[in-house]
């Protein structure tokens, strides 16, 4: 399936509907969405790697490329420059 939507993003309406079909898809192929202190956290899911990635209001601030096991492997801003990996 490919999934194209259009909306205005001024419209809270048709944000809300757009989020949702892609949030069904996402929860149908198996992405972890996590909700804490009005931030998202997107978690892919990988095989060898995977990719989690916090969003909050003004957008994606952080994402974490993860190992097998889902161990850090490196912490990146979305512009890609280093971040401090989170505590374990």
């Amino acid at each position: 399936m490919k999934m194209a939507i259009e909306f205005d993003e001024t419209d809270a309406t048709q944000v809300a509907d757009g989020l949702v079909r892609m949030l069904t898809a996402a929860l149908k192929l198996g992405v972890g969405v996590e909700e804490k202190d009005g931030s998202f956290s997107v978690t892919n899911p990988g095989d060898e790697e995977c990719v989690r990635r916090w969003i909050g209001p003004d957008g994606e601030y952080r994402r974490d490329v993860m190992q097998k096991r889902w161990v850090v492997k490196e912490s990146t801003d979305p512009a890609g420059r280093q971040m401090p990996s989170p505590p374990e």
